[in-house]
């Protein structure tokens, strides 16, 4: 049995939650080159051949990172989503709504870290400040060097990252997290999904020797074309912490949100209406 190796930067599970199954397709708009287009599945979409193959003594691995997506976010995203729309519905706050809630936080908060865009700069920051250190080195630390850069022969990206471990660390670190669930009151408006999965935004939340370090702080996550949560870190407070809530908000909040997430994204959005990304993207020359 073969090993699949395109690999997604935005999982399949969440572009599905922007799919139109009554037009049997999902609509892009890439900002690059100013073209809407639609695609009949979401299997060659926000994806990359060996995206997540890594390199490990030696030998490629296809699996691990897929893998920890896999079990640790994708196997659980609909259910979670399920638990928040049945809250939506109910308002009945409890301990299975605030698990939910927290695992779709902890989804975003690795959507960037997921893409090509982010993958690349930071191997390529890495090496260029590491490739200046082994052209004077001593040949022990030229050869411990090259074994940690021995990637760079064989697949795209180091993959060094453990998601699940990162999503925990980035969430600890934030502390206790303030919602906001966004729910279009027009039904004509609809949310859309950039290449990165997410928003985050960093900010100080937390003190170091060094003042200008900056964490994620805030992470905006488009969950489906009907819903879209913010979550803040309750760090950013000093006083007055705002309430955890749903808003049914207006065409010109939905609006401005779907700027931000094309803004973030790399070069792509999807949608599942076509009407409404037509109308979004002709909008962004007013």
């Amino acid at each position: 049995m073969s090993i699949p190796r395109n690999h997604h930067f935005v999982s399949e599970v969440h572009q599905k939650k922007f799919f139109n199954y009554q037009s049997n397709c999902i609509y892009v708009y890439d900002k690059q080159r100013k073209n809407l287009y639609s695609k009949r599945t979401t299997k060659t979409l926000f994806s990359e051949r060996d995206s997540n193959t890594s390199f490990n003594h030696g030998t490629k691995d296809f699996t691990k990172i897929e893998g920890d997506l896999n079990v640790n976010f994708e196997q659980k995203l609909s259910n979670n989503i399920q638990i928040v729309e049945d809250f939506i519905k109910n308002r009945e706050m409890n301990e299975s709504i605030n698990d939910a809630l927290f695992n779709i936080a902890r989804f975003g908060v690795i959507g960037e870290f997921r893409t090509p865009r982010n993958k690349k700069g930071m191997d390529d920051a890495l090496w260029e400040g590491f490739s200046k250190i082994m052209a004077q080195s001593t040949p022990e630390l030229k050869k411990g060097l090259d074994e940690v850069f021995a990637y760079r022969k064989e697949v795209k990206y180091s993959n060094v990252l453990t998601y699940s471990e990162t999503a925990n660390s980035i969430l600890e670190l934030m502390g206790g997290l303030i919602f906001k669930i966004i729910i279009p009151k027009n039904n004509d408006d609809y949310f859309v999904l950039p290449d990165c999965s997410s928003i985050t935004v960093r900010d100080k939340i937390n003190d170091y020797f060094n003042p200008d370090i900056k964490e994620i702080a805030y992470i905006g996550v488009p969950v489906t074309s009907k819903m879209f949560i913010h979550f803040f870190s309750e760090k950013l407070f000093k006083e007055n912490t705002p309430i955890s809530e749903i808003i049914h908000e207006k065409s010109q909040v939905i609006r401005k949100i779907n700027i931000e997430c094309m803004n973030f994204s790399q070069g792509k959005i999807a949608c599942e209406s076509e009407e409404y990304l037509e109308q979004f993207v002709s909008s962004l020359d007013d």
